[in-house]
């Protein structure tokens, strides 16, 4: 089974539209979004391409498929026009595997709990990570809308054994991890 996970769409019609895209293409049997959907955030201006109300409407018709995380710049507005629920904090089993899913303003230790074993997936950076610390696997997809750090916009595909981090515009592999049980 294949699963998509992207993070920090921040109200941005032409990334929800690529990656959208990568959505049919892959055709994924879940849709994991770790937050901040459609408010752009008072360090990233206003860009042409910004329309929450768009974005939201976008992501509609995939409601079915998407298990969403409450970021920062999600407002209860923001819940009411989205037509899926957002939780803080979700724990997911996908493929055999343990899931934390959280914004990163709340990865925190006491919050996040992970054991051995688990994987971590969190946004709030705009960074694309994959990395393991203390047995945990850490993800951040990066951002789809406004990568930072002079990374280009890329989201996560979790297969059946692996995780990998892919650019959005080329479908390139950024990074990978073959995953054990």
């Amino acid at each position: 089974m294949r699963y998509l996970i992207a993070s920090d769409i921040h109200g941005r019609v032409n990334a929800t539209k690529k990656f959208l895209a990568v959505v049919e293409q892959f055709k994924p049997e879940k849709i994991l979004l770790l937050g901040d959907f459609l408010y752009n955030g008072p360090r990233n201006g206003v860009p042409s391409d910004y329309d929450g109300m768009a974005v939201a409407n976008m992501l509609a018709p995939y409601k079915d498929k998407i298990l969403g995380v409450r970021g920062n710049c999600d407002a209860q507005i923001d819940l009411d026009v989205l037509s899926f629920p957002l939780e803080m904090r979700r724990e997911v089993t996908l493929n055999g595997h343990h899931f934390i899913m959280v914004h990163g303003d709340n990865l925190k230790p006491e919050f996040v709990k992970a054991a051995p074993h688990d994987i971590v997936m969190y946004g709030h950076i705009h960074l694309p990570v994959l990395e393991s610390k203390d047995g945990v696997t850490y993800l951040n997809p990066g951002s789809i809308s406004f990568p930072k750090g002079g990374n280009p916009a890329s989201f996560a595909l979790l297969d059946e054994n692996s995780l990998s981090i892919l650019e959005l515009d080329s479908l390139r592999e950024m990074k990978k991890v073959v995953l054990s049980r």
